[in-house]
């Protein structure tokens, strides 16, 4: 292979650097790279709105307002019938300040929680969903009542957890979703009184967290585990995900192919109301030429490389725009050194974010699915040369930011 074959194909690489630039999480700057997980997996944090009918004995007596907030890693993509899991997971179950306004009447000064149940589904999969509670111990002791103040049950009490495995189907999609929450809460006075109380908890704005296309380009003969990623989310507001989604793509160049990765992120609502929108704010993104891509191109003789995006399209499935260039203006790529052994994960834009949208649901359909698109690149080689086009098909399967259920 000559080395403009080579040259090309980092164009190719470089063009998704700064596709990658389009999009990132959740600061007023870029895309920090050692945030940006492996080329394939999906990190992120998730609050979702719950709503809890309280119980005493049988008698209905309150529904309350609550958040689930989980944070972990799924893959970007499966392959049929392949193993997979969501790890490096934590999070807490949150009951507001309800046993304040109790605790008060009847002298409750602190209470007991435990979390019976909590049901992780993953649809189309086997098994359908899994109970965290049977799996990690989800509960706590003592917990002062407090005038306000809410009781948190950590998931899980310490450590991280990790769910599955979960079999994938032959094709479609698989959604993540909280499938529902169950607690027994006991509350105790100073002279030893006991009162039980039931939470049972259902998502109050959707349950979908995340979505995973299938499709027989993966390689379904490993699990899809990812352990041991950067993992460092700050919390993000009820109905609401801040993440980050490495993306495997294949650009074109000089009729070859050339494997990077694209990690796009941001802060998205988890729904979407029909007469509304949704946008993707606090956006950025970076590239990753994992160490096997840079020897290849230092082989072929490129030491640097520098150029400019000219476009990364998102694919919005029952929503307007359909196909936007969330790059109009484009983004420069700077001189950048390629360093041999060692992968090459750049942020872009430099600095700085962007927003992507608004993108507003059709009138009929039941989500808004928002996924990775085709990109381009303009690429120039060792500080001189021709200019080299690098084009990126869309990945294959797709590659999702976000499934929000129309509300």
């Amino acid at each position: 292979m000559t080395p403009l074959f080579h040259l090309h194909r980092m164009r190719g690489a470089c063009a998704l650097m700064a596709l990658a630039a389009a999009l990132a999480p959740t600061t007023a700057s870029a895309l920090d790279p050692q945030l940006v997980p492996s080329i394939g997996a999906d990190t992120g944090r998730f609050t979702l709105p719950i709503a809890c009918g309280i119980k005493l004995g049988t008698l209905k007596v309150a529904t309350i307002k609550g958040t689930v907030d989980i944070e972990g890693i799924a893959p970007v993509q499966l392959g049929p019938g392949q193993d997979f899991y969501l790890s490096q997971g934590k999070g807490a179950l949150t009951l507001p300040g309800w046993l304040s306004a109790l605790g008060g009447l009847i002298a409750i000064k602190k209470a007991d929680a435990v979390v019976d149940s909590l049901m992780i589904g993953a649809t189309r999969s086997t098994p359908a969903a899994i109970n965290l509670a049977t799996l990690y111990d989800l509960s706590v002791q003592d917990v002062p009542v407090d005038a306000g103040k809410p009781i948190v049950v950590g998931m899980p009490k310490t450590g991280t957890f990790r769910i599955g495995p979960y079999n994938a189907p032959a094709d479609g999609r698989v959604q993540f979703r909280f499938e529902g929450a169950t607690a027994n809460v006991t509350l105790k006075t100073p002279s030893g009184l006991k009162f039980k109380v039931r939470a049972e908890c259902a998502a109050s704005q959707g349950n979908a967290l995340l979505s995973v296309a299938v499709g027989p380009q993966v390689d379904a003969t490993k699990p899809a585990l990812y352990e041991g990623e950067p993992l460092s989310f700050p919390p993000v507001a009820a109905g609401n995900l801040i993440g980050i989604v490495n993306s495997p793509y294949k650009c074109d160049i000089g009729g070859q192919q050339y494997d990077v990765g694209i990690a796009v992120g941001g802060t998205i609502p988890l729904a979407v109301k029909r007469t509304g929108s949704l946008s993707i704010t606090q956006a950025s993104g970076a590239i990753t030429l994992p160490v096997a891509t840079v020897n290849r191109l230092m082989d072929a003789g490129v030491t640097s490389v520098q150029g400019q995006v000219e476009e990364l399209r998102l694919i919005v499935d029952n929503g307007t725009p359909a196909n936007p260039n969330v790059l109009p203006g484009g983004t420069a790529i700077p001189p950048t050194m390629l360093q041999r052994d060692t992968k090459l994960v750049l942020s872009l834009p430099t600095s700085g974010t962007v927003t992507a949208g608004p993108f507003k649901p059709s009138t009929t359909a039941a989500s808004m699915v928002i996924g990775m698109g085709s990109a381009a690149a303009t690429l120039q080689f060792n500080g001189n040369g021709q200019p080299v086009k690098a084009t990126c098909p869309k990945p294959e399967p797709d590659a999702l930011l976000v499934d929000a259920p129309i509300l």
